[in-house]
């Protein structure tokens, strides 16, 4: 049988034609923008989005396939009104709006004891923040919102009318009982929020419905085709790399960059909520996964090429060639002296700050502009490796790295990473995880497969390894000192 998996992020949505043993047949992608409509304030928009999702389901259409999964990115809420219209744009998690929220969180519940209903750390990322916030400052907003829904059970519901959430989407808003597997009305109620708004908590891979007769005749899909719920994107990319037993973990390559380490059962560490660690539903029944992320690093490669080779980039797309090969080709092979913190964007764990700002350290009249982009590989790096260390202490450090998603392409950052992270790095022949998790979830809720986790270790094949270079680990291992003082001088500056 053939299945769509959609996924649907930040900047754009991919869908899938995939099978049952995760080959992919064909692919689809259209890309979006979010909006600043004021400083600090970040929104997208779920008109635009689910118009992008027709786009790309019709592209990707054929009248063979047997169900599709959803899968998004989490935290920001869709406001939406009894009739279905989309009433506001979603904040997203970096937004400033919710900040000053956590204290009204802390001020009802202990922290400790919010870690362990919810699995999330109090902090202004999660959607409680968001909804608090707009319950002070658009109340009206909140009152006219039938349903409070996030992406993946936005798009679900407009492909089938019903409205259902997997687990691991679900605990992104800090507001569901991981240990019971539904919303946490005490929380709720406590906040002071509505408790009747959100879509019924499901497993990931449960069937939710059937499509909508008109909207498969508009896409050109099959009116027999099922909809599955798919989960949070991370979790969805951990599974699709073969990351589904305790001990797992991949690291997923993206404008954020994310560690994704799977988990048992047990208690939640106090030292995970003082990193900011969370433990959030794995869509693998039973199991849990923890986060350890920048929010900026595709983000932090991207500027640097716009700052500091615009003109080469300029020149390289008119040749047709990638800006990033040729910076691979130049960049140096000694590691440099130099120490990037890669907080242009803010950061992410453990500090979760974004007030502060990203910074070169040791630069001299000899630094190149290839140094610069060298240093800026080497900061992401570091600040997983950083990441890694806290880990440890939690007891959750894995030994070896799987690495997907577009920052895997490149060898010299492969390198880079094994060298900074003293660690085996394996990079995967099919680096979209996220879509063949779906198409797994989707082969299990229609029988073709019984086993999600030998299932999706079957279909991650390994394409490259790359072990640390003992000399360059070694150096790389001294300069992790100083790096970690990093962050402190920085914030110590504002």
């Amino acid at each position: 049988m053939l299945y769509i998996g959609l996924d649907v992020g930040t900047s754009g949505c991919k869908a899938s034609v995939i099978d049952g043993e995760g080959r992919i047949y064909g692919s689809a992608i259209r890309e979006y923008r979010m909006a600043a409509p004021l400083p600090g304030r970040i929104e997208i928009d779920a008109r635009i989005v689910w118009k992008a999702v027709r786009e790309t389901l019709a592209e990707v259409a054929r009248e063979d396939i047997a169900a599709l999964a959803v899968g998004s990115f989490g935290e920001a809420i869709v406001p939406v009104a009894k009739d279905g219209t989309v009433l506001a744009g979603s904040i997203y998690y970096s937004d400033i709006r919710g900040s000053g929220e956590v204290d009204d969180i802390l001020d009802t519940f202990d922290a400790a004891h919010i870690m362990e209903i919810t699995g999330m750390p109090p902090n202004p990322m999660f959607s409680a923040n968001k909804l608090l916030w707009i319950k002070k400052n658009e109340p009206a907003l909140l009152d006219e919102a039938k349903y409070l829904m996030l992406y993946g059970d936005f798009i679900a519901y407009q492909l089938t009318g019903e409205r259902a959430v997997d687990y691991s989407l679900a605990s992104r808003t800090m507001l569901f009982d991981i240990r019971e597997n539904h919303w946490a009305t005490d929380v709720i109620s406590a906040l002071g929020l509505p408790n009747d708004r959100f879509s019924a908590p499901v497993q990931a891979g449960t069937t939710i419905g059937k499509i909508l007769p008109v909207v498969a005749a508009e896409i050109g899909l099959p009116q027999t085709m099922l909809v599955v719920a798919g989960g949070h994107d991370q979790a969805l990319a951990a599974l699709g790399s073969g990351a589904a037993l305790p001990g797992d973990a991949v690291d997923g390559m993206g404008s954020s960059e994310c560690i994704t380490t799977v988990l048992g059962s047990g208690e939640i560490s106090a030292r995970m909520a003082e990193y900011n660690f969370c433990k959030e539903p794995h869509v693998v029944p039973g199991r849990f996964i923890t986060l350890a992320f920048n929010a900026s690093a595709g983000t932090a490669i991207s500027w640097c090429k716009d700052i500091f080779f615009a003109e080469r980039a300029k020149a390289a797309a008119a040749a047709g060639q990638s800006i990033y090969r040729l910076l691979d080709k130049d960049c140096p092979k000694e590691p440099t002296e130099l120490l990037f913190l890669p907080y242009v964007g803010g950061s992410g764990t453990p500090h979760f700050d974004s007030s502060v700002g990203g910074a070169f350290v040791g630069l001299t009249l000899a630094t190149r502009e290839e140094d610069l982009y060298k240093a800026v590989l080497e900061g992401i790096c570091l600040e997983m490796q950083y990441n890694l260390v806290l880990l440890e202490r939690c007891g959750l450090a894995p030994k070896d790295i799987r690495v997907v998603g577009g920052g895997s392409k490149s060898e010299v950052l492969m390198q880079i990473k094994a060298d900074v992270l003293g660690r085996r790095v394996e990079t995967l022949e099919q680096r979209e995880g996220g879509t063949i998790a779906l198409g797994l979830l989707c082969a299990k809720a229609m029988g073709e497969i019984c086993d999600l986790p030998s299932a999706a270790k079957a279909g991650a094949r390994v394409c490259a390894v790359y072990d640390p270079d003992p000399v360059h680990a070694e150096y790389y291992s001294k300069k992790m000192e100083k790096y970690q003082k990093l962050y402190g001088a920085i914030k110590g500056l504002g």
